[in-house]
């Protein structure tokens, strides 16, 4: 499963779903990117399904219990809190700890334009519309650089 078809199946079901114990989140380390200090960047990880989540539940996370968030409360202020948090979106990944990783911003951005080219009527809790998210993630994305 791509990006894409990830977040199809988040708006489908206006639901994204993680792994929640008394220690926090499901996390992993990542393979890809990294702190300035060389370390490991850490990973949240986030699942397009209930059963994906459920699949993930062995090895480290089998103590974990599977929660959901609603979508517009992942998009509009998980995604934006994780870039203060300095943490990646990790998507679909396995009880392997094998997944798609992405940085928030640029998922806030992919899932900005997966609603405008399909069309999608989304209806924000916070901002005023699609536009207004798209227009804070450019410009948190261009501080960045």
């Amino acid at each position: 499963m791509d990006t894409r078809d990830f977040i199809k199946q988040i708006i489908d079901n206006q639901k994204v779903y993680l792994l929640t114990s008394e220690e926090g989140f499901a996390t992993s380390l990542s393979e890809e990117f990294e702190y300035e200090d060389g370390s490991n960047l850490e990973v949240i990880c986030f699942w397009s399904s209930e059963d994906k989540a459920q699949e993930a539940r062995k090895n480290q996370w089998e103590n974990h219990k599977t929660e959901s968030l609603d979508f517009n409360v992942f998009l509009e202020e998980w995604l934006f809190g994780m870039i203060e948090e300095v943490a990646l979106a990790g998507l679909n990944f396995n009880a392997d700890l094998q997944g798609e990783e992405i940085s928030p911003i640029d998922f806030i951005l992919e899932i900005v334009h997966y609603v405008r080219t399909n069309g999608i009527d989304y209806k924000p809790l916070l901002a005023k519309n699609i536009a207004e998210i798209r227009s804070a993630a450019l410009d948190i994305k261009e501080s960045l650089n």
